[in-house]
């Protein structure tokens, strides 16, 4: 099996490769790499590389319906997607104005939810944010500034209770901890003791990051 990549050279010193999650791999390379030194390496990793692709191509949670934009999540359950009108959420699935209006939709018909269940994590843990909003982010499910200020990315509301329940924990351990050390995840395990557990099920809602 042959693969196709992108070839991304820098002033970086060693090699490495990337494949996002709709099955694109790149390879990371020093500026003086030639072609056969990146075959060598994609050959190298071949046997990693199938692995990933074969898990992204099976992971049942992508469905067909999301790329189109005809059904999204909400809390972990596949709802249907109407265009046209408000921007609201209900049991009759997620309704938005148009198809760049999935932030406000969510904000509208989740956020409120999200941000009691969030206050309540707060007072378990006894810790505080200074502030939380939410934005679209295309790399990660949330962020705590160095005031302790906690945005999360709408998305978020998308994955199971469980899962959001992590990522609150995690942003608000940076509020002791601005960094990923060994004290900082002792911390997130005393509120959470399987916090690895869903941190690993949260890979496999990565695809939603990049998408809406």
């Amino acid at each position: 099996m042959d693969f196709t990549y992108t070839v991304k050279k820098s002033k970086r010193k060693t090699y490495s490769i990337r494949i996002t999650d709709d099955n694109k791999i790149i390879v990371h390379t020093p500026l003086h790499a030639t072609d056969r030194n990146v075959k060598e390496i994609v050959e190298k990793k071949r046997a990693w590389i199938e692995k990933v692709l074969a898990f992204n191509n099976s992971n049942s949670l992508n469905v067909a319906g999301l790329s189109q934009m005809q059904c999204a999540y909400v809390n972990g359950v596949l709802m249907p997607v109407s265009v046209g009108g408000r921007n609201f959420i209900d049991d009759g699935g997620v309704h938005v104005a148009s198809y760049n209006s999935f932030k406000s939709a969510y904000v509208n018909g989740a956020g409120n939810d999200f941000l009691s269940r969030f206050k309540e994590t707060e007072q378990r843990c006894r810790l505080k944010s200074k502030s939380v909003s939410f934005r679209s982010y295309k790399s990660r499910w949330g962020c705590c500034d160095g005031e302790n200020n906690i945005i999360f990315n709408f998305k978020l509301m998308m994955l199971p209770v469980s899962l959001q329940e992590y990522v609150m924990v995690h942003e608000l351990c940076h509020t002791i901890y601005h960094n990923h050390s060994r004290e900082f995840w002792t911390l997130v395990k005393k509120y959470m003791p399987d916090c690895m557990e869903r941190r690993k099920q949260l890979k496999n809602y990565n695809f939603l990051v990049n998408m809406y």
